[in-house]
């Protein structure tokens, strides 16, 4: 099992979740999130920056799924967030040893 995280900028978030849910992608997690990234370093000097309301906004996706699955979706999560300019987004991806369901413990 693998857990993939990505941020993408919050203006793709519609066509990307609707990417996924066509896909068949399914217990998708999606947060709005604030920080300052690597890409706006002037960013820093123009406003107040450690406000979260004055922090850009991003979307944190986290999706749970198995080996085979990895590759497809980081591919379509790559597709439907790319706009071509800079800071469009990240992807990690981890390795999970165990995933128990609260209800079988």
């Amino acid at each position: 099992m693998k857990i993939i995280t990505a941020y993408v900028r919050t203006e793709r978030a519609a066509q990307l979740m609707r990417a996924l849910h066509n896909a068949g992608v399914s217990g998708v997690s999606a947060y709005i999130v604030h920080g300052v990234s690597g890409e706006t370093s002037t960013f820093l000097y123009s406003k107040r920056p450690f406000e979260p309301s004055h922090l850009p906004e991003s979307l944190k996706l986290e999706v749970i799924c198995d080996e085979e699955s990895v590759e497809t979706i980081i591919q379509l999560i790559a597709r439907e967030a790319k706009t071509g300019a800079p800071g469009d987004g990240i992807i990690a991806i981890q390795a999970i040893e165990q995933v128990r369901r609260i209800r079988d413990l």
